[in-house]
């Protein structure tokens, strides 16, 4: 059961994450205290600000510093008799403490945290309300909380479009309830701090063990929301801080010395520290004239500011690996991977498409043709590399991201696939294998059937999802064509080549592959500093293509520079903000009206 401090409301929204294990120095055995892991309430964080932090490991594999491989401390700590066994000790034992019971998870509440692009975060909340999530709360633009059984966690890293991080909070600094050495609500100012709030709030055996006597892998990575004390700002040594009080407590725990392996590709346990400066209130009143007039003062003001900066911390393990989860695994990301063409780095990331489509409610639309054999057409004049039109293939098929993930993956060296075998199910108490087989099997037949209905004829020459697509550039063009074969989506996406302005709907029979109060036009024209000064001329055949093809039509424009949406000359009905890198963009929705007749 959950401690009743996991219950409480605290102040003002949460909003972050962190990850570690470790004892109070002098007490080195309260880590193998008897008690299982607790599984606890978000720290309350003022939302304001915090929507920098957001997780985004493109470049988890390119030497940054996003998962670390740290050394292990070579200390030789001292073991207690009484508690060896319960990190495995024994290779014969079993932990002797008692892990959830996988038949009675719909009591075994967690708490979680979901991260997702800036501005993404209601279209990521209403996901996880579907997957049978409670207690759901958007903290900033970039991020969810939310509360579920071990099953709703499972579904969340299955199912979910728009998430790239879905983590299970396990310890919180400002958790003043619970039974921590020292009140680490006050803020951890140094390194030290850092280490003992470590071993006093986590539990080594239920966190590292496999339940049969052995230690799982992990990872630690680090992630700030805002100016931290001196000591910990720093992500490498801070992340190695929180390794190493791990890795002690382990080592006092057994006989053998046996410590933890780092795996930096697939750890078992990936943990991520989540680390937030405040200030608090030394009673001293500064005097800002003196300041400027006095460099005396200003050293003195500066050690003052260092003084009364803390940090808050708390401790989540990942429930996913193999990078973000924003990869679907169908785009080229490597010129080893095929003779394709390599999909560039500043591309639309599937989850931003994903997310928008349902923005623009295209998955509603599909829903009604599944119900009225009405059809659902989506309409992409300048596709780029086909982000956009593969994702609302995906959802139309419902085809869950998860399965594409696992089909895509490849390895050369014969290493487990870690998304069909996530963290999650190797955890001691939290899922088992069986759970994790039901969903996916369930996810595979939801996508046999899917696909057979997309890609089935209405009986009028239309299947009931028809994408259409179309892009000018050739080397774009192949790029979509690579990926909506990988994807598995050509027989309901097709695509032309060529400028939107000579793009004819009418198919050789003269029938339009429009279908009226069905059909979504979606774009992302060039909006700046991606292409050249031609981008005028793009956005006015934008303009002109859907004058003629779009009466009577939703149509969704993405766009970065409000002066090139003013081209379009159109009035927008709804607008969704969203930022992706440093840029600030908009999801504009128009209703185009139908032409009339005008009588002589």
């Amino acid at each position: 059961m959950a401690s009743p401090s996991m219950h409480r409301r605290v102040g003002i929204l949460c909003v972050v994450l962190a990850a570690a294990i470790c004892c109070p120095k002098g007490n080195a055995l309260l880590c193998g205290r008897t008690a299982p892991l607790v599984h606890r309430h978000p720290s309350s964080l003022t939302a304001a600000g915090h929507d920098d932090w957001y997780i985004d490991d493109d470049d988890v594999h390119d030497g940054d510093n996003d998962h670390l491989e740290l050394p292990g401390d070579k200390s030789n700590t001292k073991s207690d008799q009484d508690l060896r066994n319960d990190i495995g000790g024994n290779e014969q034992s079993e932990f002797p403490i008692e892990s959830t019971p996988i038949n009675n998870a719909d009591t075994d509440n967690r708490f979680y945290f979901a991260t997702c692009i800036p501005g993404l975060h209601e279209v990521l909340a209403n996901e996880l309300i579907s997957f049978g999530a409670s207690n759901v709360e958007t903290q900033g633009s970039s991020g969810v909380r939310f509360e579920g059984n071990p099953k709703v966690g499972l579904k969340t890293i299955l199912w979910c479009r728009t998430a790239h991080k879905v983590m299970e909070l396990i310890a919180s600094s400002t958790d003043g309830g619970h039974d921590y050495e020292s009140d680490y609500s006050e803020g951890i100012r140094t390194s030290n701090d850092l280490y003992q709030f470590c071993k006093s709030a986590i539990h080594c055996p239920s966190l590292l063990g496999d339940g049969s006597g052995g230690l799982l892998t992990l990872s630690v990575s680090t992630t700030y929301a805002s100016k931290v004390p001196k000591e910990l700002c720093h992500s490498h040594y801070t992340a190695l801080t929180v390794k190493n009080s791990l890795v002690d407590s382990v080592r006092e725990l057994r006989d053998d010395s046996e410590r933890p392996d780092v795996d930096v590709y697939d750890a078992d346990v990936p943990l991520v520290a989540v680390i937030r400066g405040r200030r608090i209130d030394n009673g001293r009143r500064r005097d800002w004239r003196q300041r400027e007039r006095n460099h005396h003062y200003e050293a003195n003001f500066q050690a003052e500011e260092e003084e009364s900066l803390v940090a808050d911390v708390d401790i989540y393990r990942c429930l996913h690996s193999g990078g973000s989860a924003h990869r679907r695994g169908y785009r080229k990301m490597s010129s080893e991977d095929s003779d394709d063409a390599v999909i560039h780095r500043a591309a639309m990331k599937e989850s931003l498409a994903a997310g928008l489509l349902l923005q623009a409610g295209w998955d509603k639309l599909v829903n009604a043709a599944r119900g009225d054999g009405k059809g659902a057409v989506l309409i992409d004049p300048m596709a780029g590399s086909a982000t956009l039109p593969v994702e609302a293939a995906l959802i139309a098929c419902d085809m869950a991201p998860g399965l594409s993930r696992i089909a895509s993956w490849r390895s050369g060296d014969g290493s487990r696939n870690p998304h069909h075998y996530p963290p999650a199910i190797r955890w001691k108490s939290f899922s088992d294998l069986e759970t994790w087989d039901e969903l996916l099997n369930d996810a595979k037949s939801r996508a046999m059937t899917g696909m057979k209905f997309a890609a089935s004829s209405m009986g009028n020459g239309k299947n009931n999802v028809s994408i259409y697509c179309n892009e000018k550039n050739p080397g774009a063009a192949q790029l979509a064509r690579s990926s909506i074969k990988n994807a598995g989506v050509t027989r309901i996406v097709s695509l032309s080549e060529g400028d939107c302005i000579d793009w004819n709907l009418e198919k050789d029979d003269g029938i339009s592959c429009t279908i009226p109060s069905r059909t979504i036009f979606v774009s992302n024209p060039p909006w700046g500093k991606r292409l050249s000064q031609d981008i005028d001329d793009s956005w006015v055949n934008l303009r002109e293509f859907i004058r003629r093809e779009a009466p009577g039509c939703e149509v969704w424009v993405l766009s970065g520079n409000k002066d090139l949406t003013k081209i379009l000359r159109m009035k927008k009905s709804k607008s969704l903000a969203i930022r992706t890198a440093d840029e600030e963009l908009k999801w504009l929705q128009y209703h185009v009206f139908q032409k009339r007749e005008v009588s002589v």
